[in-house]
């Protein structure tokens, strides 16, 4: 099991990049969606930020990609050639650092899963991935897709079975599972099985997604842990935790120091 931790490529996080030579396998880049977005300033200014960490890292990278506003099969052509261009970039910044692993929400609004309309997510998110997965595949990189409201991973698994490449997989957001189903990580693990590729890893409890250092919510990440262990040992797992560097650090002592090379 590798451990990763997520960062934004900001100076003041750039001291994650020693201890990530001595104590984890790499780093999860991100900040594509939150400011990358605004501008094709903002976008050259992230890519920029990474590029010095990407340089400077011996390990493993993943990149979080774009996902506000982000569906693989909107009806409306003006908007699914906004997402062609977003995705174009996001590819060419995959390639450019050398990232291994790439995470993107799955595109399922909370307005698919409220009315009953995932069937008709699924058919049009299939279409684009069994065209999009080509080009990863092509340069060794693997696409994880992300639940956010989904409130099982049935549908998640259905598309990645449909799609059917070994480049395509799941990402488990243990944060957001707490948050949206009744159903516990633990069961989502077991669930998704050889699917499952990579983790975010965070705390909350069940009310909002608070991304706490792991052990301040209400996860019982004991069992999470085990259920990895059994299903999918050489899963990626990495804290996404949103709080000061050093806070960060310290959470991700405790976990590895806890869970790595579990049982």
């Amino acid at each position: 099991m590798d451990f990763m931790v997520c960062a934004y490529g900001e100076p003041s996080e750039e001291k994650f990049i020693p201890f990530v030579e001595q104590h984890v396998a790499g780093i999860e880049l991100q900040n594509y969606d939150r400011t990358g977005v605004l501008s094709e300033q903002g976008w050259s200014e992230v890519l920029e930020q990474h590029r010095r960490i990407a340089s400077r890292l011996n390990g493993r990278l993943a990149l979080h990609g774009p996902f506000a506003g982000i569906e693989y099969g909107y009806s409306d052509h003006l908007l699914r050639d906004a997402v062609r261009r977003r995705m174009d970039l996001t590819f060419e910044a995959v390639r450019e650092l050398g990232a291994d692993t790439l995470v993107l929400h799955t595109g399922c609004s909370d307005i698919m899963v409220a009315f009953g309309l995932t069937g008709t997510w699924l058919e049009a998110a299939a279409g684009f991935w069994k065209e999009e997965i080509g080009r990863y595949e092509a340069c060794g990189a693997r696409v994880v897709l992300e639940n956010v409201v989904e409130r099982s991973p049935e549908g998640m698994i259905a598309l990645v079975d449909r799609v059917g490449s070994d480049s395509l997989g799941l990402c488990l957001d243990v944060g957001h599972a707490n948050l949206c189903s009744d159903r516990a990580p633990a069961e989502w693990v077991g669930l998704m099985g050889r699917r499952l590729r990579h983790v975010h890893l965070h705390d909350n409890h069940g009310s909002r997604d608070e991304h706490l250092p792991v052990g301040q919510g209400t996860i019982d990440f004991d069992a999470f842990f085990d259920a990895l262990y059994r299903h999918v040992p050489d899963v990626t797992v990495s804290l996404e935790v949103i709080d000061r560097p050093e806070t960060v650090v310290e959470n991700l002592v405790a976990v590895t120091g806890r869970f790595g090379g579990r049982p």
